[in-house]
């Protein structure tokens, strides 16, 4: 059982890379993540929201208007005068970092930064974002849901696919996630769907891409699989239909396999 997110983080980030990652490793953590590309985009979103924000993370370096500069609009605004703001940077200098605190910031982040070291500072600012606890279904929801509402914005697409075994032995569903996380993209998203069935959120991933981390967790996890692939939007407008479409495909690949048929991984067909 995972957190369910109730505080929430203003994310402001101009490599898409960069904002995924650190995305993901919050709302793992069980915090609300809104992303901004450009200083524009984070004062319109500061603005616009009905209650504040209870943590900016602020990358320095944006296009247009720096991030300093942000800071500095974000301080002028009454709802933000204590709202915590970490800012992030590849310039240490103290000048740089002096001026910041100068402007309200209360933390700083060099990059590269680990996904640790990320959630670590943001607990030590605003607390842990645990309360209650979600079902690994209604976290694949809520992954589906994130990433189609960004696909659907940019015109892209994303694969669900699930992956069950058939024998695994309990309790090795876990380690088969973790193999898998390993090998994935930072990206992509694993969930231990069931004591015998993986799901994989493939951003930015069409079917043959899909196809592509088959063939390569074919050749990494143990024991029989079989698996299913849904796209985003060729085969569902949401998360709902995309579970559908993926657990039927998966269905049918599992129909296939005859009784006394040699053991073997079983592909969805191209």
């Amino acid at each position: 059982m995972l957190a369910l997110p109730e505080k929430s983080i203003l994310l402001v980030e101009d490599s898409n890379l960069t904002r995924f990652f650190a995305k993901r490793a919050l709302e793992e953590k069980g915090y609300l993540v809104d992303e901004a590309a450009t200083s524009h985009e984070a004062l319109a979103k500061a603005r616009e929201r009905g209650e504040p924000y209870d943590l900016v993370i602020l990358d320095i370096h944006l296009p247009g208007m720096d991030g300093l500069s942000v800071l500095e609009n974000l301080k002028r605004m009454q709802e933000y005068r204590y709202v915590p703001v970490m800012v992030m940077t590849v310039d240490s200098h103290a000048s740089v970092v002096k001026r910041a605190i100068e402007l309200g910031a209360v933390d700083y982040l060099c990059k590269p930064y680990s996904a640790e070291e990320l959630v670590r500072r943001v607990e030590k600012l605003i607390g842990a974002g645990a309360r209650g606890v979600v079902t690994p279904v209604e976290l694949l929801h809520n992954a589906l849901k994130s990433e189609i509402n960004r696909a659907s914005r940019g015109g892209l697409k994303v694969a669900l696919v699930l992956a069950r075994s058939e024998g695994l032995g309990k309790g090795k569903i876990m380690d088969c996630a973790i193999q898998a996380r390993r090998r994935l993209r930072e990206i992509d998203t694993v969930i231990e769907l069931s004591k015998n069935t993986l799901a994989l959120v493939l951003p930015l991933t069409g079917k043959e891409g899909a196809q592509v981390v088959i063939t390569k967790l074919a050749g990494l996890l143990p024991g029989t699989w079989s698996y299913g692939i849904a796209v985003y939007p060729d085969n569902g407008k949401d998360g709902e239909e995309l579970f559908a479409y993926a657990e039927a495909s998966l269905k049918e690949n599992m129909e296939k396999k005859e009784p006394g048929a040699p053991v073997k991984q079983q592909l969805p067909d191209a």
